[in-house]
């Protein structure tokens, strides 16, 4: 075997691959694998003030619509099932609802000990009606839009337990 043609099949063996992979992304057969199941806010937003350094790392906030009728009500209630199905990291989160008003949130609670707080804030800018995860500093991270439907609530809630998951799971804790 002669200097030239190893040199030409150590070339190829090389180019092939690269220019499959270039053509693969190029032409759109390829789709870049998305792990998380809520929606990335395309800036940053400061939803909230920063958490006290012992308090939880992550809050989930509900941002409550001017009328609080019996969709909001099984808002309510899937956030306290994502905090009881948290188990031992239920430390790690913390429930939240702002409020645009001062309207009166009826209780909707699966454990009386965990009441969930209304805060009277703005949130401009942003859809009311939707799950946020916030993390510490009081940046929004991620936010689901609610299903019209409350039977899709069982599938909105397992979407936000797997992020809630692996934020947990790669978390330093506060820095």
């Amino acid at each position: 075997m002669n200097k030239q043609r190893f040199l030409s099949l150590f070339l190829l063996v090389g180019a092939v691959p690269l220019l499959a992979a270039f053509v693969l992304l190029k032409t759109g057969w390829y789709q870049s694998g998305v792990n998380n199941k809520g929606v990335w806010y395309p800036q940053e937003i400061r939803l909230l003030p920063a958490s006290e350094p012992n308090s939880a790392h992550w809050r989930l906030v509900y941002l409550q619509p001017d009328t609080c009728d019996s969709h909001c009500q099984a808002v309510v209630n899937l956030m306290q099932q994502i905090h009881l199905a948290l188990g031992r990291k239920q430390d790690q989160l913390d429930l939240l609802i702002l409020a645009a008003q001062s309207a009166a949130l009826p209780t909707v609670s699966v454990d009386t000990k965990a009441q969930i707080p209304v805060v009277q804030s703005t949130f401009a800018g942003l859809p009311a009606g939707s799950l946020i995860i916030v993390e510490h500093q009081g940046l929004a991270l991620l936010h689901y839009p609610l299903p019209a439907a409350v039977e899709s609530f069982p599938l909105l809630g397992k979407d936000v337990m797997a992020d809630l998951q692996k934020l947990m799971k790669f978390d330093r804790g506060p820095v």
